[in-house]
């Protein structure tokens, strides 16, 4: 079915790029990701995290879970957790109902997209060829292009400068995270907050997104002014 909104053309969009998260955001990663944290805490240190304690690091750089380790136990859980998710992400994801379809409808107006995200190149990369997103997106910013990450905006004002983008008020980031909302804050961009998170929803309303979305497709209504 064609996009009532993306089949607006002609009219002046609100945005000349389209920012997204990438774990929770597009793809439902969320319970890979806690299940590898309970792997590897149990194989290394013998305990399992509390998983709203393992929920407030993802978006963060994965080493941010294991700080509170010293440095050989830190290197022995980031392993693990990398074994685990080795292990499991090709049968362990899926895409979030709608979001090809809202990707699509972006394309569809012009409008460039690109992925922000703290995970791994390798894993991101994996997942997005699995189903087939990267023709969607103009860059992958990851974990290995910036030395700072969420909540900084160091990730996005990257992304800028590789895509020549120079007014932050044309820029719209989607996330699922309050690390997405304030690194989108502190860049100076819009945010919108997505209604599938499995982050508290009153966590994401405090930081008061611009924009929160029921369905990825209505980024397109955003971009040519329509009502959601």
């Amino acid at each position: 079915m064609t996009d009532p909104c993306a089949a607006s053309f002609g009219r002046p969009l609100k945005y000349d790029a389209i920012f997204y998260d990438f774990d929770g955001t597009l793809v439902d990663t969320i319970p890979l990701i806690v299940k590898c944290f309970h792997i590897a805490f149990e194989e290394v240190v013998g305990t399992r995290k509390d998983e709203k304690e393992i929920l407030s690091t993802i978006g963060l750089p994965l080493w941010t879970a294991f700080r509170d380790y010293d440095e050989e136990t830190q290197k022995k859980l980031h392993e693990a957790y990398i074994r685990a998710n080795e292990k499991y992400i090709g049968t362990d994801v899926r895409l979030f109902p709608g979001v090809l379809e809202g990707l699509k409808a972006v394309s569809e107006l012009g409008v460039t997209q690109c992925v922000v995200t703290s995970k791994r190149r390798e894993s991101a990369l994996f997942t997005m060829h699995q189903f087939h997103l990267e023709n969607y997106f103009s860059l992958l910013v990851s974990r290995e292009d910036t030395a700072e990450h969420k909540p900084s905006p160091a990730p996005i004002h990257f992304a800028c400068e590789r895509l020549g983008l120079i007014d932050p008020t044309r820029i719209l980031f989607v996330g699922d995270s309050v690390h997405d909302l304030i690194c989108a804050e502190n860049a100076g961009v819009d945010s919108a907050a997505v209604d599938w998170t499995y982050m508290p929803k009153e966590d994401l309303r405090a930081l008061s997104p611009k924009f929160w979305l029921d369905n990825l497709s209505e980024l397109s209504c955003i971009l040519v002014g329509r009502e959601l």
